[in-house]
């Protein structure tokens, strides 16, 4: 019989020690390295609707500001618009004329008025929070 070879033994390939893990930086830093902190996830916060202050006769009963007689007796008349900052509470702490009405007896009169109306507050969700508003006050003699 023929003898058997005999086998061998495949040599193992030699395999490099792995690479030491470097860190990834994506800044050149020639400083020390300032490891940062993980920003923590804050939770969203609760956006709460925002509805704006409401004015006029028909809130509240607020009565219309009275004519003055003496532009009455001329024959004025006119627009005025007021910006009103109105608190909380619903009662006004600031009256602004933005457009007058280009009498001041009609423009004063308006002002006068709206100081002692009473207003819806604006809201945030349910909270009352102060807020502006514009207020328009037509004098016309026709009415």
């Amino acid at each position: 019989p023929k003898p058997k070879p005999k086998l061998q033994p495949k040599p193992m390939p030699q395999l490099a020690p792995p690479p030491l893990p470097r860190p990834v930086s994506t800044v050149e830093s020639k400083g020390p390295v300032v490891p940062v902190p993980p920003v923590a996830q804050a939770a969203p916060p609760v956006v709460e609707k925002v509805t704006e202050p409401k004015a006029g006769a028909a809130y509240l009963h607020n009565p219309s500001p009275e004519y003055p007689e003496a532009a009455m007796d001329r024959g004025l008349e006119g627009k005025v618009l007021m910006k009103v900052h109105v608190q909380p509470n619903g009662k006004p702490d600031t009256v602004n004329v933005t457009k007058s009405s280009g009498y001041s007896i009609l423009d004063d009169a308006a002002v006068r008025t709206v100081k002692q109306w009473s207003f819806v507050p604006a809201m945030r969700g349910k909270t009352p929070i102060a807020g502006w508003v514009t207020v328009p006050i037509t004098f016309n003699l026709q009415n």
